[in-house]
């Protein structure tokens, strides 16, 4: 196993970009850097200090918000990892805030250092994924609002009705408007004008 140096405050907020928490056999906050502490703080009430020592499974259940199910599930997949039956454990949380929801990919995989030898926890990382989802959501719209036509088509070489799924002839505009976003508005092109209405070709004329 790839041996780590030790978490520190100062050192962890330079080299770490995502949220950072390391926790010891018992579930006991061992060390975490300024972006997790400054995470967390958004979502509890604690004192900043009060977070070392204190049962990290705790204020993950406590994170208001979050399915409890959800919470539940990640503690036994963490414990696993402690346990080693797992070697590393990594999964989505959402957060419903105010302002909507806040999504997290979490990472965690087992911690410990030659400097600290009787020392073996877990060392937990967060990404905030929040953009990526809500461009996952706007595409999955965008997506459910397109409708294609593929294959072929029976359509009448007389009255050019078209013959659907359920062997019903259909207008060409009805057709298309049940199964495509489109809708149609009428309008005469040129060519049907000077069939039509000959009296009022010339103004075509003079355009």
């Amino acid at each position: 196993m790839v041996e780590a140096n030790p978490l520190t405050l100062e050192d962890s907020y330079n080299q770490f970009r995502s949220a950072t928490v390391i926790i010891n056999e018992e579930g006991l906050i061992s060390s975490y850097n300024q972006t997790w502490l400054s995470k967390i703080l958004e979502f509890l009430p604690y004192p900043a200090e009060s977070y070392l020592k204190m049962n990290y499974y705790r204020v993950l259940s406590e994170i208001p918000g979050t399915c409890i199910h959800n919470i539940q599930l990640i503690i036994l997949n963490l414990q696993k990892v402690l346990e080693r039956t797992s070697t590393g454990y990594a999964c989505e949380l959402s957060t419903l805030t105010d302002q909507g929801y806040s999504w997290f990919r979490l990472e965690a995989s087992l911690y410990k250092t030659s400097l600290k030898p009787d020392f073996i926890g877990i060392v937990i990382s967060y990404y905030d994924i929040t953009p990526f989802k809500t461009l996952e959501a706007h595409l999955s719209h965008a997506s459910s609002q397109i409708k294609t036509l593929r294959g072929m088509l029976p359509i009448c070489a007389v009255c050019k009705r078209i013959q659907d799924e359920e062997d019903e002839w259909n207008p060409v505009e009805s057709f298309v408007e049940k199964n495509t976003h489109a809708e149609f508005t009428h309008d005469i092109c040129p060519d049907c004008i000077r069939r039509v209405y000959p009296q009022y070709s010339h103004f075509l004329d003079e355009c």
